[in-house]
């Protein structure tokens, strides 16, 4: 989980792939990279210092937000011409 500095550059670690959305984030993970899996795929969640205490699944969404269709369309009817 240590970051290597390469020409000044420093690179993130490589994520840890873990379906364990239940996990307490502690603060030896601090800095490192985990891919929690959401029921379809992993999404990258770096660790940071605020984040001790929650639960891992707290920054992996399993849903699409929705977006709904424009306000005042309530069964507009268009007839056929």
């Amino acid at each position: 989980f240590f970051l290597q500095e390469e020409d000044g550059i420093r690179d993130k670690p490589e994520a840890v792939k873990t379906h364990l959305r239940n996990m307490v984030i502690v603060p030896e993970m601090i800095g490192s990279v985990v891919g929690v899996y959401n029921g379809k795929q992993y999404i990258n969640v770096e660790i940071k210092p605020e984040m001790i205490g929650h639960y891992l699944a707290e920054f992996s969404i399993t849903y699409k937000p929705i977006k709904h269709g424009r306000a005042g369309m309530k069964g507009a009817f268009v007839p056929l011409k």
